[in-house]
């Protein structure tokens, strides 16, 4: 008895992608990363989740625990109706 292996992949994207570049320092250090902003909905009208990647594998757990703030910093940027 074998089982098969079926793969798909649609020839149409489902959604882009944005991908801003940030950092976050602390003391001394700076841990570079990449936010990175799906565009569109999913066929049921929600948003696509923001994403966090970090430059390097080497990044504290303390910098680390600071993604849902830096998705907060991001929408509150994105909300800004102020001139730069």
């Amino acid at each position: 008895m074998s089982d098969q292996v079926k793969i798909e992949i649609n020839k149409t994207p489902s959604f882009t992608e944005v991908w801003y570049e940030g950092s976050v320092t602390l003391g001394e250090e700076t841990h570079q990363f990449w936010l990175i902003h799906p565009q569109g909905v999913d066929p049921h009208g929600n948003e696509y989740e923001l994403d966090i990647r970090w430059f390097f594998a080497r990044v504290p757990r303390e910098i680390r625990a600071m993604y849902p703030y830096i998705i907060d910093a991001f929408k509150q940027k994105q909300n800004d109706t102020r001139t730069s």
